[in-house]
């Protein structure tokens, strides 16, 4: 019952994804799954028990911002692999995803802000550490200090209801690599942001 139940939260994920949580209705998940609304309500009382269920299943995964080759990437090549990763989740999830949850499962989208606030804080204070280690990083700098800045900009500079970027500004890339930028000017010894630049007109080379 479990293997089926992950498989239905696995389609549904992608479903959300393609084409937002609002207009994707309980029939078009069974039709989708080619299963009966009832079979869909044995394991989900309602689409709100849905949509908790697969944010908490596919959308707040712990792996989501890791690779497998973490452990041998320096400070800078995690950070611009996360820029690579955020992506491609650009690319593939639908633009009003974020917006149908905060006006329609306000308690789910608290859930995730809650979850991505405690995420990025604790990645991004072992990064720091990491690169003040590696010599990469200014090590004056405070690392908890810089750790909840980058909470605020990506939870706060990136949310368009603030109104100091659009929707459409958000979710294109240039905006987040000139954060980012901005960011290893502001934190990199001179080794380390040479290092950035490097990789950076790797980057610009692939696209």
């Amino acid at each position: 019952m479990e293997e089926k139940k992950t498989h239905i939260l696995e389609q549904v994920g992608q479903l959300y994804m393609r084409h937002g949580i609002r207009s994707v209705t309980m029939d078009d998940v069974a039709a989708e799954l080619a299963i009966s609304k009832k079979t869909l309500y044995q394991y989900f009382k309602d689409k709100a028990d849905l949509v908790g269920a697969v944010v908490d299943a596919f959308l707040m995964k712990d792996d989501a911002f890791h690779c497998q080759e973490s452990k041998s990437m320096n400070a800078i090549d995690k950070i611009l692999w996360i820029r690579k990763h955020l992506g491609e989740m650009l690319k593939i999830v639908h633009n009003n995803l974020e917006y149908d949850l905060r006006k329609s499962y306000p308690d789910v989208y608290r859930r995730i802000t809650d979850y991505k606030r405690k995420r990025i804080y604790q990645d991004n204070l072992a990064i720091m550490d990491q690169g003040k280690q590696e010599g990469l990083f200014r090590e004056e700098l405070d690392s908890d200090v810089m750790a909840r800045i980058v909470v605020g900009r990506m939870l706060f500079v990136f949310n368009p209801d603030n109104e100091i970027f659009s929707d459409e500004e958000v979710r294109d890339m240039r905006l987040f690599d000139h954060l980012l930028d901005y960011h290893f000017h502001g934190i990199c010894t001179e080794e380390g942001l040479k290092y950035y630049k490097k990789q950076l007109n790797n980057v610009q080379n692939e696209n």
